[in-house]
């Protein structure tokens, strides 16, 4: 797996960096902690302060493009990102 940053923006009021890339894979589309881990590796950042977007793949190419914003400190991830629903356990 491969990734290329093509930009950074930055938006200061947020505290942010919006990185776009492209990743080129060998078999099925990475999974969001996948390009996470990857992101974080090639941006000599923490994973807890990314957060992948979107992977846009390209019908029959082993390729996509990655939007994820980068976050100065946890603290303002966690105030600007949208808070996850946990699962409730099904009945049986």
């Amino acid at each position: 797996m491969q990734l290329n940053v093509t930009s950074k923006k930055e938006e200061p009021l947020l505290s942010r960096t919006i990185v776009k890339a492209n990743l080129e894979f060998e078999k099925a589309t990475p999974s969001y902690t996948e390009v996470t881990a990857l992101l974080a590796s090639q941006l000599k950042s923490d994973e807890k302060l990314i957060a992948v977007k979107h992977v846009y793949t390209h019908f029959g190419n082993k390729k996509a493009e990655v939007i994820a914003y980068v976050y100065a400190d946890e603290a303002k991830k966690q105030f600007v990102e949208p808070k996850l629903k946990a699962k409730k356990a099904k009945k049986g």
